[in-house]
This record gives structure tokens, sequence and C-alpha cells, in this order.
């Protein structure tokens, strides 16, 4: 290319690059609609790739902000997509509450949006409109999520999201509290070829009907990182999780506690799955075993501590053990109940104590925050992370 096309090329691409940063503007929502426009989704419906639909703290309802649509109380349609939806104060102040009136949010396909710092309540799938995702419902769309609460919602499937059909949502430090679903209590994912990701995210108090209390997956490649999954329920399978037909997933530093289910309390996978876990605590089952691998499953379970399940902490046939897994108290800060899950400067699961050390690294979602910290400590600062709870 001659040094003249080149400097032109350069030169278009600066000033559209300018233009983009020019055109790119802020909606402002306010809960009484004097805002730059009177509802959240007239704001959606405004915005251009690069802008913002800044949220003004309140509540937000189905009475004062639904359509009438079957979709949802907001709903972005198809190909709508580039910008971020985020509240100005955060969840516990910017709330949207469905009123019991249908789904909160619903994400029709290639939406490539963020939507960040809010509370959803109140959403209900499978009496009004489509059966799934109380809160969001995500279909072939990728949106980033990032500190939601989403609580008290239901549905058929994934009471506080449903995520399926191509999807790869990534959700960081969300919360998953006290939603209830046949399957999927507080999230269902399924049927995609690409993977969902969720990172320093709370599962608590979710409960399913049937299958995976905290959250399900089918036919679906997932990672979880960091994340706690404490208190779920199930009346059948997997309290804590439940796969079925689930591929090359992986679970890495998290923590599985008191979670309940006849088969599987903590973790159970079913039908050609395959799932690794790494360096996470399963802990304290009130009801079933700490795993459960059935028809032509394969858990792969390394640098984990499996202590306290009230159905047995063995390894099921399935089950390979990777080495490293200690069978052993995890020393919580908290007593059992408390959802204190902080560990006790002795606790096994700290890398100074464990027998693989820099090999397995911290085990399970939260640091040492408690007892005589040993010298040396502070190394490990670089992997503590603060939980909103």
């Amino acid at each position: 290319m001659q040094r003249s096309h080149l400097l032109a090329v350069i030169i278009i691409a600066s000033c559209c690059s300018l233009f983009e940063s020019a055109r790119a503007g802020t909606w402002y929502v306010k809960p009484d609609g004097t805002g730059d426009v009177p509802t959240i989704e007239a704001g959606i419906d405004s915005a251009q790739a690069g802008d913002t639909v800044l949220v003004a703290p309140g509540e937000y309802t189905w009475s004062d902000q639904g359509t009438g649509d079957e979709y949802g109380m907001i709903f972005l349609t198809r190909g709508v997509t580039g910008f971020v939806v985020r509240s100005e104060a955060g969840p516990e102040a910017t709330i949207l509450n469905a009123e019991g009136q249908g789904r909160l949010i619903y994400l029709m396909g290639e939406n490539f949006v963020t939507i960040e710092g809010f509370t959803f309540t109140l959403g209900i799938a499978g009496e009004r409109g489509y059966y799934c995702g109380g809160g969001i419902c995500a279909h072939v769309s990728a949106p980033v999520i990032r500190n939601c609460i989403f609580t008290g919602n239901s549905a058929d499937q994934g009471g506080g999201m449903w995520i399926g059909g191509v999807s790869a949502p990534r959700l960081e430090n969300c919360r998953f509290i006290n939603n209830e679903a046949t399957h999927g209590g507080g999230v269902f994912l399924i049927n995609s070829s690409t993977q969902p990701v969720f990172v320093d995210c709370i599962f608590d108090d979710n409960r399913a009907e049937r299958y995976g209390g905290g959250l399900l997956a089918y036919t679906i490649t997932f990672e979880l990182e960091g994340c706690a999954i404490y208190r779920n329920s199930a009346g059948e399978r997997g309290g804590g999780f439940y796969g079925e037909n689930i591929y090359e997933s992986t679970i890495t530093r998290c923590t599985i506690s008191e979670n309940a289910a006849p088969a599987g309390g903590g973790i159970h996978i079913f039908r050609n799955s395959a799932l690794t876990v790494r360096s996470s605590i399963i802990c304290y089952s009130r009801n079933g075993g700490a795993l459960a691998v059935e028809v032509s499953s394969l858990l792969d379970i390394g640098c984990c501590d499996i202590y306290g399940n009230s159905g047995g902490d063995s390894f099921p046939p399935g089950t390979v053990d990777a080495g490293f897994n200690i069978f052993l108290e995890p020393q919580f800060c908290g007593s059992v109940g408390s959802a204190n899950y902080y560990l006790q400067s002795d606790s096994p699961c700290h890398p100074i104590n464990h027998p693989g050390g820099l090999f397995c690294g911290l085990i399970g979602a939260y640091p040492v925050m408690c007892g005589s910290v040993p010298v040396g400590e502070d190394s490990w600062s670089g992997i503590k992370r603060s939980f909103k709870r």
C-alpha cells in the first residue's frame, strides 16, 4: 500500500472512532418518569451502540414500566446490542419488581449488552408468556451481567435466570437468593455450543421441585469460578448442582455447602456428562452424599476437600481421583448454618497447610479471614476476593 493510501485509511479510521465517541450518549431514567426517557424500556429502545442507559435509584415495577408484552417487563428485541444498562447506585438501591405479573427481562437474540447493578424480584415465567427464566431469559444472547441480585423469582425452568440456544453470557459477582423452579431453582443452562461463565457468584437458598436446586446444566459447556453454592435444595437430584449431558465443563475454587437432595446433595451428574472439579470444597450436605455420578458419566476431581456430607463423602463409580483430595473439616470462620465460609488460618484448605500447597492453591471460594494468620499469608493476597453479601 502506498504511503498516501495508508495515511488516508488511518485518517478515516480515526474519524470514525472520534465520531463514535462523540455520538455515544447517556439516557437517564428516573422512577417518576422525568428523566431523559420515561421508562427503562424507552431508554433501551433509544440507545445505540456505545450508549449508556443510566437508571436512578428507586423501584421500577410492572405497573409503571411494563409494556404488556408477553415476553416480559423489559424486552430487548433481536440485534439490540452494544450498549450498557447500569444502575446509578447499585442493586440494593435499584429494584426491578415484576409484581408477579411476568418475567422481568427477555433478551431475544444477538444481544451483546451489559446489565449492571440491579435487583430482580417477583418475576414469574410459566403463567404469563414463556415458561423459562423468572428474572432473565437470555436466548441466543451473550450479555455481561454484573453485580446483580436475583431474589424471589420463579419459573418452570430457571427461577432466577434461563440461558439457552447458543448463548455465552458472562456473569460476575451476581447473587441468586431464594428463587424456585421445577428444574434449576437459581439458574437453568441449556442447549448451547458456546460457554456461559460465572465468576464470583453466589447461589443461596434456591429450590427446585425436581433437579438442580442451585443451578442445572443440560447439553451445554459451562464454567464456574470462585462461586459459592450453599443451602440450596432439590426434590430429586443435585441439591447444589445438577448436570446432564454436559461436556468439557469446569468448577474451580468453589464452595458447595449445606445443600440437599436425595441423590447428590452437592453435585449430581447424569447421562454422558464430563465434569472437572478443582480446588473446591464440597461439605455438610443436609441430604444426600457429596457426589453422585450416573449413566456413562465422568467426574474428574482434584485438590478438593470433601467433608461432613450426610449421605457420605466417598467417590462414586465414574469418579477419577486426580490427586491431592482431602477429607478434613474445612474450618470455616462461622459455624455450620451461619453462611460464613471464610477460612480459619489453620484450615487445611489454605495453601500453606494443604499437602498440595502451591499446586492446588486456595481451596474454596473464600480466603483466610480469622485466626492467627501464619507468616507468609500475605503472599496469597492476590487470590483473595471480596464477596458482596
